[in-house]
């Protein structure tokens, strides 16, 4: 009998890591990656951020990718998400709703970081690529307002804090706990 489709749903705060683990554990498991600023970005060239057209937008896409990668027969899926407030207390119970639906099993994985290490981070010049945060005092700001706090995301199966391992060591112990 074969395992059900795995959504893994690497999430964490900006420059916790997850687009560079979730590169190495989508290649490790031979799953497909789809991370959180292919959706924002595509979004981001039709409405501004955090507007009533974006926020819904965005959130159909993710939904609509995870069903049809599963209706497609996509062994596994690491979807790299950040909470952040202009995301619905909605979406996750869709989401899930989506993978039950599609036969699908949903694995929230957490990635932590030391703040001092992910202001390090922001500031690094390969986030430009995706037009990530990498602005410090509008990060600082933004923590301070409680942007990050929201929607509360449900227990993870692990949590492992990034500060000083390997992206590649990260996706190994990942790799083996979901096995």
């Amino acid at each position: 009998m074969s395992l059900p489709p795995q959504i893994v749903l690497l999430f964490g705060r900006p420059g916790v890591g997850k687009f560079t683990v979730g590169k190495a554990l989508a290649e490790e498991l031979g799953f497909r990656l789809l991370h959180n600023h292919a959706v924002v970005d595509l979004v981001l060239a039709l409405f501004p951020f955090g507007s009533e057209p974006f926020v819904r937008l965005r959130e159909q896409l993710w939904l609509l990718a995870v069903k049809t990668a599963l209706e497609a027969g996509v062994e596994g899926v690491v979807v790299t998400f950040a909470p952040e407030s202009t995301v619905t207390d909605e979406f996750l119970p869709a989401l899930q709703e989506v993978i039950r639906g599609g036969g699908g099993s949903l694995r929230l994985v957490e990635l932590r970081c030391d703040p001092a290490e992910v202001e390090r981070r922001l500031a690094d010049s390969s986030r430009a690529t995706f037009g990530k945060l990498r602005d410090v005092e509008q990060y600082r700001r933004l923590n301070a307002a409680g942007v990050f706090s929201r929607p509360v995301m449900p227990a993870a199966c692990i949590v492992l804090d990034t500060t000083h391992v390997e992206p590649l060591d990260t996706a190994a112990k990942i790799s083996t706990h979901l096995r």
